[in-house]
């Protein structure tokens, strides 16, 4: 398909390639609201694609965290889809 005739909705925007992950991961949205139990579904260096796994809706922004303590990054919501977000992260 060429691109004059894409269909914006199914075509690749992104900068930087993603890999799948299947990482299990919590977003914590700080403060003293409870952490949200996610899956990482695929990831870049500056972007992934979270699933909350409980079905609650993602804050626009938090920290994504694996384990106990490693930060993935913080986490900027550019689209929703469901309990699906694209986030672009960025490093601490």
């Amino acid at each position: 398909m060429d691109s004059l005739n894409e269909d914006p909705k199914t075509s690749e925007r992104r900068r930087k390639p993603r890999r799948n992950s299947g990482a299990r991961v919590w977003a914590d949205p700080g403060g003293i609201l409870p952490v949200i139990d996610c899956k990482i579904i695929d990831i870049s260096e500056d972007g992934a694609q979270v699933a909350a796994l409980n079905g609650r809706p993602l804050p626009e922004k938090f920290m994504l965290q694996h384990e106990a303590t490693r930060i993935v990054g913080e986490a900027h919501v550019v689209w929703r889809n469901g309990p699906l977000v694209g986030v672009k992260l960025i490093k601490r």
